[in-house]
């Protein structure tokens, strides 16, 4: 789910009863400059039918009580398609990884640990895991709960709330699909979740009171409740602008039915407190939603799915909004290849333009991911983008799990920047492998713009659910990864819980979606928080993994050596590029003989890049490699240099490949600029 209150609506949303059509409600098209001639103008006006308002948690009496939300038969759109159903086989190699050092770690050595689980959660399936860092505080949603976890004491929990209790409501009541994240325009959380019972439907929306998130009650915060009617507001996304929150969705009638009818997506937007207006209050704030009937992309044609807000990491006047056309047919329309993403933005002023479409690689919806031991499947979405994070002058970056090779899943992802108004495709790429499905990803660039990281689940016929996670500089080719891939959590079971074969065929439910974002004081931090499965039976039994992703520097590269004539030779190497947040790096030298393994090591102060290697033996023939560490780890090692005889300076010779690292410089794990797959 997507932060910052600027609402993208599925239906009709509301306002303020009885407030009057205020002016900010009228979409005002794009400047017609380097304007894609297929987007059409669609007129935005503010929706104050009786069913939809915004009210006091106190006004909204919700016919359904209790928790553990559980919708198993509907998620909202079709589910991903079952693994075969398109007759391509799955693979009958078994995963594979290539060891490797990973060039990324957690911050700190510390900053991986266990979130929210299902036995915290009331059992509840899917998490819909999310989560967001703010100034000392990381806070994570999961189906139904939130909790803080305090950076400054090695991320100790230091609250943990059901939704129910932390809005208010007198009673437990079934919540879900929800969403956190910290807004640097206002200086405080804002904060989205769904209504997951009977009768009137609708979701709570607010705000925290300060930028401290403790407690995690209504004390605290400011929530409202925006009312829906007979239609439920489903899959909602948050995002931000420097004056609103910014919400999208898709509205469903029948939504208790096994087969809701879908109506529209909608946009809605809230304004949020000024900096260090502590609220205290929580005063009823103006709603203003779309009123599309139905919302179309930019061709004017197609009905859009899923817009939404994006997660904006700084204080940009303009909220954008993104939605991948529907290739799956979600939205009432015929399925097929797309190859557009439509694009909105929300101004500082309230008002909502229809921006150029940006055209990108085509895709089509992906299959299921299939498990070990058990012909369940996990769902892995139609095709949707399920967040999207950043600066729309440094980088916007979005994602979404789609059809790969071999009939397997593979998640593409995009950067998009402003121009002018509109957004430009700077780079796209594709995380997949040749063994492993890929899915429920989630993506952010550092808070400096110097780099990004995406977090992501793989599994196979042979692979249990791992979370894993690659990063990329500034420096780094475009459409790529650096090198390495690090393991953040592997399942010991495959996931066979309540909502599998549910109606009959459809796969295990997984996701949502995964969370991640910037860290907004310590820039080359990204936080992310992602599910695993712990066990196998009837209960749901998946976890959460938090963590803060750091990169290493880069592998030294042009090692080469010269023979003493005793017992040394002189190394030198050239070093990779490093953050600077990370500190110089120091370097560790290791000499090889014939084996796979150095037989000796030595280290290495800067600004020193060469040594003389003491300690070797005289008419013997050496290689050697160099690993450079810093605050947040080590590199990989580099390729061998050449080899040099004790002894003989003249017995000189071509560098030899770079070596297969041992698990004393990581886990061994998969290279390459997208992960071929493997298990840890």
């Amino acid at each position: 789910m997507s932060p910052r209150l600027v609402v993208v609506f599925v239906a009709a949303l509301l306002v303020v009863a009885g407030s009057a059509v205020p002016a900010s409600a009228v979409m005002v098209p794009a400047p017609a400059a380097a304007a894609d001639p297929s987007v059409v103008p669609q007129t935005i006006t503010h929706l104050g039918e009786p069913g939809y308002n915004i009210v006091p948690v106190s006004q909204f009496h919700p016919t359904s009580t209790g928790t553990n939300p559980q919708r198993p038969s509907f998620r909202g759109g079709k589910h991903s398609m079952v693994v075969g159903s398109t007759g391509t086989a799955p693979p009958t190699r078994r995963s594979t990884s290539i060891p490797s050092a990973p060039k990324i770690n957690v911050a700190y050595g510390t900053f991986n640990r266990t979130g929210l689980t299902a036995a915290t959660t009331q059992l509840s399936t899917p998490p819909d895991s999310t989560g967001a860092m703010g100034i000392n505080h990381y806070l994570e949603m999961a189906n139904s709960s939130i909790a803080a976890y305090d950076r400054n004491n090695n991320l100790n929990r230091v609250g943990i709330a059901e939704f129910w209790a932390f809005a208010g409501f007198t009673g437990a009541t079934p919540f879900c699909d929800p969403q956190i994240q910290w807004d640097p325009s206002s200086g405080r959380w804002i904060f989205l979740f769904l209504y997951c019972g009977a009768g009137t439907q609708g979701f709570v929306l607010g705000w925290s009171k300060t930028a401290n998130p403790i407690p995690l009650d209504n004390t605290n915060w400011c929530p409202f409740v925006v009312t829906t009617g007979s239609l439920l507001f489903d899959f909602p996304k948050l995002g931000h602008n420097s004056n609103f929150m910014i919400l999208g969705g898709n509205f469903f009638a029948n939504p208790t039915s096994n087969n809701p009818s879908f109506t529209s997506s909608q946009v809605a937007w809230v304004p949020t407190p000024a900096l260090g207006d502590p609220t205290p209050t929580c005063p009823l704030p103006t709603f203003t939603g779309t009123n599309f009937s139905p919302m179309k992309n930019g061709d004017g044609v197609t009905n859009t799915f899923t817009p939404v807000p994006v997660n904006t990491d700084n204080t940009a006047a303009n909220g954008y909004i993104l939605s991948a056309y529907d290739a799956s047919g979600s939205n009432g329309q015929p399925g097929g290849p797309r190859s557009k993403v439509s694009v909105w933005h929300l101004d500082a002023a309230g008002v909502l333009h229809t921006d150029s479409d940006v055209t990108v690689n085509s895709y089509t919806p992906p299959t299921s991911a299939p498990q070990p031991g058990t012909s369940f499947v996990l769902d892995t979405l139609p095709g949707m983008f399920t967040q999207a994070v950043g600066d729309p002058a440094t980088g916007i970056w979005a994602q979404h799990t789609v059809a790969g090779q071999g009939g397997r899943s593979q998640v593409d992802w995009y950067e998009f920047t402003a121009s002018g108004v509109n957004l430009a495709l700077t780079q796209q790429g594709t995380i997949s492998s040749p063994t492993d499905w890929v899915f429920n990803a989630a993506i952010s660039p550092r808070f400096d713009a110097l780099g990004a990281a995406i977090v992501y689940n793989r599994s196979s016929p042979n692979l249990n659910p791992v979370i894993a996670s690659q990063i990329r500089y500034s420096t780094t080719a475009p459409g790529t990864w650096a090198a390495g891939e690090l393991i953040l959590a592997t399942s010991p079971a495959a996931d066979t819980d309540r909502s599998c074969n549910v109606p009959a065929g459809a796969p295990c439910r997984w996701g949502d979606y995964a969370g991640a974002t910037p860290d907004p004081f310590v820039q080359n931090l990204v936080w992310g928080t992602s599910e695993f499965n712990t066990a196998s039976g009837f209960n749901s039994a998946w976890s959460d993994e938090i963590f803060a992703i750091v990169p290493t520097p880069e592998a030294p590269n042009t090692v080469r050596a010269y023979a003493g004539r005793q017992s040394s030779a002189r190394v030198s190497w050239t070093p990779g590029a490093y953050d600077p947040l990370c500190g110089t790096p120091t370097y560790s030298v290791f000499a090889y003989q014939a084996g796979p393994n150095p037989v000796s090591q030595a280290a290495v102060t800067p600004p020193a890049t060469s040594i003389d290697y003491p300690g070797l033996t005289f008419n013997t023939t050496y290689t050697f490699t160099v690993i450079a560490t810093c605050s947040s780890g080590p590199s990989l090692e580099s390729a061998h240099s050449n080899a040099v005889k004790i002894g003989d300076p003249s017995t000189q010779s071509a560098p030899r490949p770079a070596p297969t690292p041992s698990t004393r410089f990581g886990d061994p794990i998969q290279t390459g600029n997208t992960p071929p797959g493997g298990v840890r």
